[in-house]
């Protein structure tokens, strides 16, 4: 979660947020700004439009003046209420055209930081309840994409004040000639006094009640308990409930009460902070009411008075407390717009501090080598690391080298180090302590983007999407849809792309798409291996990716995926050690140490961790085989 609260913005820094909230937006759509203080604008002018000619039309009867000229009056002001109406009903249709556009150009820059910040704070577990908040406050109430409504809104209020005051301050300039109540009612200086009540009374109400409503809310909303309760109810709804993969298990196990039970765990956390700030409020409620009815009599008690008092003609009664209460909505509405500012500034700087979180990892400058000879060498020297916020260390002085074209199996007991150690390599992390060099070189030298190309991994949670089959193998939108196939049956899945209705055009689950097939977990990694090997990189990782897997299909796949491999470097992961016996080199891994190296051989004459392991679960297979197929 933030720390934005834990100071009080200043008013330069409110402004400075607010300005580039501004910006971002006009980055999101140009004009997206003005557009909406245009529309604002020309609303109000059609609504004092709209009150001179009541008042015009009004007075000219009273006056006794012809038809006629009270028909050519009325119609140029009809004329002109109709030409700002036309013009407002285009920009608004302008606004709405673009709002789509606008909404996912900002939603994108915040999917974009979370999909390009350093691996390293994704694990981080108040990083997924950031993002979260941030997308609220992205497009709440009082989020980033509210700050040009505000702006609108506030641009109207002081329209509202200044055009209001011009219009009456005519009609109040002059001296009644009276004395007592009656000449300070009907003098300058009665309706300066009133606007001050009014002011006063509106600020008070705005800027302390009702901000302190607005503040105990956004407190509620802020609450970490809060945060985690939406976020767990959210991903029950979206993941669970509404994920028709689920359903199976859910009928099968009859877990609709563990689930509906913990959501509404979630809703009753909810409910409790929420009461507790309605509570709260209503001290503050009270408050409020009496301020606005402190204004809104000043308001209708003053007209009534001039009017009592002669000072209004018949036609003005009316117009005069039209025209008063909009300049009181100004008032009002101006002081809110400034509860409004303070509060996004506070939403919006966690916004920003969010796609403000610097990226730490060194990205470097140095191209990585194009050899042809696919030459490279990689080693980790007295290689130690350990967790964030961790204070054990999960790889302890790892010293390891080999070369593209060597086939290296990476094997132990579950949390050995395994999957670590690939990340380190990958430069999903880097090391804690010592070096990882690529021909000698600190990876953490080499430009990062190119540094990554040179990896293909497939993990043993790799994912794929709701996308066609080519586009999940190539990653990406435009493939070339020869390769996509031919990478898919080199995988081991000729005959299932053979069944698809739409072959490699085919979508993966139905999620967008009613006619996409549903693949099974060993289907789903064989497309991901297809994917690896579309990619074509120099070296490739496989991180598990058949651990659900039983260990013949697991060493098929592996003996197969070991032909298309080819010359390049590859590292196999796995806990089964039977699926690994045909690479060149075993490295035994055990409590984040290598324990040995050798090869199948090699190791087992060692009579070490290696030999321990294949003996356990050489002894396991037999008894499970036997206890199988008794």
């Amino acid at each position: 979660m933030s720390d934005s609260r834990s100071k009080k913005l200043t008013a330069k820094e409110q402004r400075s947020i607010i300005f580039r909230a501004i910006k971002l937006n006009e980055q999101a759509d140009k004009g997206y700004t003005l557009r909406n203080v245009l529309c604002e604008i020309l609303s109000i002018a059609d609504e004092y439009l709209s009150i001179l000619l009541l008042s015009m039309v009004v007075n000219g009867i009273a006056e006794g003046k012809k038809l006629s000229s009270l028909l050519l009056s009325t119609a140029l002001m009809v004329g002109i209420c109709l030409a700002v109406q036309i013009v407002n009903k285009y920009i608004k249709r302008r606004e709405s055209s673009h709002k789509a556009r606008h909404d996912i150009q900002l939603r994108n820059m915040l999917n974009e930081k979370l999909m390009s910040m350093d691996y390293v704070h994704l694990e981080d577990p108040d990083m997924q309840n950031r993002y979260n908040m941030c997308m609220n406050y992205l497009f709440g109430w009082l989020g980033v994409s509210s700050v040009p409504i505000i702006a609108g809104d506030i641009s109207v209020d002081i329209f509202r004040i200044i055009i209001g005051a011009v219009l009456i301050i005519p009609s109040i300039i002059h001296s009644s000639g009276k004395i007592g109540f009656a000449g300070f009612i009907t003098s300058p200086l009665g309706f300066l006094s009133a606007i001050i009540i009014v002011t006063a009374s509106e600020f008070i109400k705005n800027l302390y009640f009702y901000r302190k409503t607005l503040k105990t809310y956004e407190d509620v909303r802020r609450d970490k308990r809060q945060v985690l309760s939406n976020r767990t109810y959210s991903a029950y709804m979206n993941y669970v409930v509404n994920n028709y993969r689920s359903g199976k298990e859910i009928r099968l196990y009859s877990e609709q009460e563990l689930i509906l039970g913990e959501m509404e765990r979630c809703a009753k956390e909810n409910y409790k902070l929420w009461l507790k700030a309605f509570f709260k409020c209503h001290k503050y409620g009270i408050g409020y009411d009496l301020m606005k009815l402190i204004s809104r009599g000043t308001v209708y008690g003053y007209a009534v008075l001039r009017a009592i008092y002669g000072e209004l003609p018949a036609g003005e009664v009316i117009a005069f407390i039209m025209l008063f209460t909009r300049v009181l909505l100004g008032i009002t509405g101006f002081s809110n717009q400034i509860n409004f500012f303070r509060m996004s500034a506070e939403q919006c700087k966690d916004v920003f501090d969010f796609l403000d979180i610097p990226d730490e990892k060194y990205q470097g400058t140095i191209p990585t080598e194009k050899r042809s000879d696919n030459e490279y060498e990689f080693e980790f020297r007295h290689v130690y690391f350990k967790y964030p916020g961790s204070e054990q260390y999960v790889l302890k002085d790892i010293n390891l080298k080999w070369r593209i074209g060597e086939k290296m199996a990476l094997v132990g007991k579950n949390g050995c180090g395994k999957s670590t150690l690939v990340k380190l390599l990958c430069r999903l992390y880097d090391p804690t302590e010592g070096e990882i060099t690529l021909n000698g070189i600190d990876i953490r030298k080499y430009n990062y983007e190119e540094y990554m190309a040179l990896f293909s991994v497939v993990f043993q949670d790799s994912k794929l999407f709701s996308f066609s089959i080519g586009e999940n193998v190539a990653a990406s939108t435009e493939f070339d849809p020869e390769r996509a196939v031919d990478c898919v049956r080199r995988s081991g899945l000729s005959e299932r792309l053979d069944s698809m209705p739409d072959g490699i055009n085919t979508y993966i689950y139905k999620n967008f798409d009613e006619h996409g097939v549903e693949i099974s977990g060993g289907e789903a990694q064989k497309l991901c291996l297809a994917r690896a090997v579309y990619k074509g990189a120099a070296f490739i990782v496989l991180d598990e990716p058949t651990a659900a897997l039983d260990p013949i299909s697991e060493h098929d796949i592996y003996t197969k995926f070991n032909e298309i491999v080819g010359t390049r470097t590859a590292i196999y992961i796995s806990h089964r050690l039977s699926s690994c016996r045909f690479c060149d080199e075993i490295t035994v891994m055990e409590d984040g140490k290598i324990a040995e190296r050798g090869s199948h051989q090699e190791l087992l004459e060692m009579d070490g961790v290696y030999s321990s392991l294949w003996t356990a679960q050489a002894e396991y297979y037999k008894d499970t085989a036997g206890e199988l197929f008794a």
